[in-house]
């Protein structure tokens, strides 16, 4: 009798174990990366980054990797108008500096389908970031 109840606790675990790892993996295969056929209305960001595969989920499925970087703007622009966000995207301690990932949140994000651009609004301004995947 004991031997069939332990027998059927260990069943049940590693049926749940199963899926819990079955449903994770279907979940991060079915995710759509942010491309230039795709567009989004103005989302609010509230959250950091997900420091294990390094993306940003804008909302489900869309995701956001690390191929968008800030667009030439004079330095002086971005100095003059914000330092904070200066700070967040050029500062020398930051090993990939001007992309986007950089920005703390919060901020909105939004994108026009069929373009590169993907706009940033914090603090009062508007910055453009653009894919280097060509």
């Amino acid at each position: 009798m004991k031997k069939g109840l332990i027998l059927y606790y260990i069943g049940v675990f590693v049926f749940f174990t199963i899926l819990i790892f079955s449903v994770r993996h279907i979940v991060n295969t079915t995710r759509t990366f942010v491309s230039f056929e795709t567009g989004f209305n103005p989302v609010m960001i509230r959250w950091d980054i997900d420091k294990n595969d390094s993306t940003l989920r804008i909302k489900e499925p869309i995701f956001l990797r690390k191929d968008y970087h800030l667009i030439k703007y004079d330095n002086k622009f971005l100095v003059k108008n914000d330092s904070i966000l200066f700070a967040e995207l050029e500062n020398d301690s930051i090993p990939d500096k001007g992309n986007l990932l950089n920005i703390k949140p919060p901020y909105y994000i939004w994108k026009e389908a069929n373009n590169d651009t993907l706009k940033v609004f914090k603090h009062g301004v508007t910055l453009k970031f653009t894919s280097n995947l060509k």
